[in-house]
Order: structure tokens, then C-alpha cells, then sequence
């Protein structure tokens, strides 16, 4: 039996003109387009169908089927895969430069896609191995060829204002995704060296549709929403919101500021320090603190209180002169809400005395500690809100604990 020519399409033509290869068989070849419509690019798909694959004599048939956004994504990353490397011809030398960093372009604009339609939170790029962090749980995309990971790497460099060519420290860094929809999704990177002359990348979506910034909106019963509520009414005092990585404490905190706009009807002033910032806010302004710069928490909490602030965000305590600092604004009139790397309410106590709080101080500002956790189980989520009571100088605490959907 006559073999079969296999047609393919290269993933810079794909992106370019929204085409891929979805079926191929003995009579015909069924192409995804993302618009039918476009009868110039079927006739040059129908002509180079049947020009490069013949069976029995004759030219094969082109079928076509509607692509939506999201299903050309996901074909997009699969062309890059070790396993299914789809039509990617050898370029010439001169061109070799070009080509490659539209394909890492494409690859890039295909995994973010796919990630945000699977509810993604984190992108893991490591040992040529991506993998999505969807409900709490790292899951394998697709495994990369050394060149094409490097260049994927080098893309997100680039997208993110870092050293392209510093591989040997870690780096920080944010760009903005503009979705087929026309949305803007922001993602924060983090990039750090690892053994062999590798390095580990990871990308953290920042998408509103996925977990609006609506208090009512996060998995708060009635009750917790109250009390929050009721911190966000505070004129002064320490909020700290605790949990571990990705438990969605900045989110929480985003979601807080904007009922404090809502509940204040825009008449307070708002500051956020964050290294870097994860939403855009708007009514906050938004002071983005770069530690390697230079320009460092404390001293931008310094400068913020001549900006007469009546709250301020602070995106992490993580030294004694933050913590310090912070509870000194909490004792001058300021609303003061901060994130802390802790999963317990008596590993906060312990963390701040460990920053240098002092425990009588502590105790004279702290309004509330709220503990959150992701639990590893469909989309649940285990929310502690825990309020203080001073009696007799004693930190004492009132416990509610609820899992809901």
C-alpha cells in the first residue's frame, strides 16, 4: 500500500493564522480554524493539502471545523510536547533566531491559555517538565525538549524586565496577559537557579473571573463575612492574614481593601506596599517595593505616612524592621492589614514576637488573625477567622472553624 505524505503546519504558521492540524487519514485532512469565514487561508489550506498528500493518484480533502480560543491553545501547547513534535521544519541559519522566539511566543501563549481555562493557579517550569497547580495539586502538561524549554524561559525573562542572561541567582518579575477575551490576567514569576545548570520557573496567575475580589465571593459563611465586615471598619489596629503559599491570602486582603472603598464610600486613603503587586486595585494607590533596588518596606513605610494614609497594606511582614514599623502605624490611627508566612494563630503570635514585637504591644493592636488554608479536596476551602480578647494583658482567642465550597 502507497504510504500516506503527513501534512503539518509549523506552530509559528499556526499562531499567525490560527490554523492546526486536528485529524489526518487516508482521503482526507481535517483543519481547526478560528475563523471559518477567512476563504483566502481555506483555498491556500485546501491547495497545499492536496499538492503534498496523495492517495492512489489523487489529492486528499480538506475539512474544516470553528475552534474556540481556548481548544487552539491547548493544540498549540501539544505541538511543543517531547512526545508530539508537530510539523517544525529546520529553518535556515539566518532565520533560526526569529523563528525561535516565535515559537517560544506561541508555546507561552498556549500554556497560559490552557492554564486559565483549567483553573490553574501556579505554572511549573522545571527539568524540562510544565505542570499546572490546579485545586492544590501540581498535574503534568507537557515535557519540552532542553532548546525549547530554555527558550520558553528566556521569553518569560523577557516579558518580566529580568536579566535574560543571569542564571546563576534568583529573580522576580511580573507581565500582563491580554486573554482572547481582551482581559488583562497579571503573573507574577519567580525564577531561581537549580542543580545542573537549570533553572525553575514559576508563574503565578492572577486572574479576578477565577476568584473575584468580593468578600462574598471567597467561601466566608455568614458569619466569618461579618466579622470581616466589622474589621474593615476599623479606624485603626493590625490585621494579619496568615497560611501558606498560594492559600490565597492576597487575594483575601485585595477583597478587604476594596469593601473598605465600598464601605467608606471612597473618602479614605488607601496604600498598598507589595513586592510585587499582584491585582491592580483601583481607589488604592499602589506602591510596588523592590528589595533588590534598594527600596525596601521599611523605608517605603517611612515615606508612606507623609502621604496621609488612613489604611496600608503591607504585602508581607518578613523582618523585624517591617514588623516594627507596622506596629507603629497600628498605634498612630492607621488600619494596618498584613500577610504573614504562618499556618496557625499561635505560630503568628510567635512569628511577630520573633520579628521583635513586643507581646504587651502586640496585644494593645492586634484586632484579628485570620488563618486560611486550601484543602486538597475538589475546590474546598478551610477558613479560620480568629479575633482576639484582651484580658488581664492574656492574648485570648475566639476559634470558628467551617469548610465550605
Amino acid at each position: 500500500m502507497q504510504p500516506v505524505n503527513k501534512f503539518s503546519l509549523s506552530p509559528v504558521f499556526c499562531l499567525h493564522n490560527g490554523a492546526v492540524v486536528l485529524r489526518q487519514d487516508q482521503d482526507s485532512v481535517t483543519i481547526g480554524l478560528l475563523d471559518l469565514s477567512n476563504i483566502v487561508l481555506r483555498c491556500r489550506l485546501s491547495h497545499a493539502v492536496s499538492s503534498q498528500v496523495r492517495h492512489n493518484g489523487k489529492g486528499a480533502a480538506t475539512l474544516f471545523e470553528l475552534m474556540t480560543q481556548d481548544d487552539f491553545n491547548r493544540h498549540i501547547s501539544l505541538m511543543f510536547s517531547r512526545e508530539k513534535i508537530i510539523g517544525i521544519k529546520p529553518p535556515e541559519v539566518q532565520e533560526k533566531k526569529d523563528v525561535s522566539e516565535n515559537e517560544a511566543e506561541a508555546l507561552l501563549n498556549a500554556l497560559v491559555g490552557t492554564a486559565l481555562k483549567g483553573q490553574a493557579t501556579d505554572i511549573h517550569i522545571e527539568n524540562n517538565l510544565v505542570r499546572f497547580r490546579i485545586s492544590g495539586e501540581l498535574v503534568k502538561e507537557i515535557e519540552l525538549d532542553s532548546d525549547r524549554k530554555k527558550a520558553l524561559v528566556r521569553r518569560i525573562k523577557l516579558l518580566s524586565h529580568m536579566n535574560v542572561v543571569e542564571t546563576r541567582r534568583g529573580q522576580d518579575g511580573q507581565f500582563v496577559f491580554k486573554t482572547s477575551d481582551s482581559r488583562d490576567v497579571y503573573i507574577r514569576v519567580s525564577c531561581v537557579p537549580s542543580v545542573g545548570d537549570e533553572e525553575s520557573v514559576v508563574l503565578r496567575l492572577l486572574d479576578t473571573r477565577r476568584m473575584p475580589l468580593l468578600l462574598d465571593k471567597l467561601g466566608f459563611d455568614d458569619e466569618q463575612l461579618e466579622m470581616l465586615r466589622g474589621l474593615c471598619r476599623c479606624c485603626d489596629g493590625l490585621v494579619l492574614l496568615c497560611g501558606a503559599t498560594g492559600a490565597g491570602k492576597s487575594t483575601t486582603a485585595g477583597a478587604m481593601l476594596q469593601e473598605i472603598r465600598r464601605q467608606s464610600i471612597d473618602t479614605k486613603k488607601i496604600l498598598s506596599l507589595e513586592d510585587p503587586p499582584e491585582y491592580v486595585l483601583e481607589g488604592v494607590t499602589q506602591i510596588q517595593v523592590h528589595e533588590e533596588g534598594g527600596v525596601s518596606f521599611q523605608e517605603m513605610l517611612r515615606r508612606a505616612f507623609r502621604q496621609d494614609p488612613d489604611v496600608i497594606f503591607i504585602g508581607e511582614i518578613r523582618d523585624s524592621q517591617t514588623a516594627r514599623v507596622a506596629l507603629q502605624a497600628a498605634m498612630t490611627g492607621h488600619l494596618v492589614i498584613a500577610t504573614l508566612h504562618t499556618g496557625t494563630l499561635s505560630q503568628a503570635v510567635l512569628r511577630m514576637q520573633d520579628l521583635g514585637a513586643e507581646p504587651a504591644l502586640l496585644v494593645s493592636v492586634l484586632r484579628a488573625v485570620v488563618v486560611q488554608r486550601l484543602v486538597q479536596r475538589k475546590l474546598y476551602a478551610q477558613v479560620r477567622v480568629l479575633t482576639p480578647k484582651k484580658e488581664d494583658g492574656v492574648l485570648r482567642i475566639n476559634h470558628r472553624k467551617r469548610e465550605v465550597s
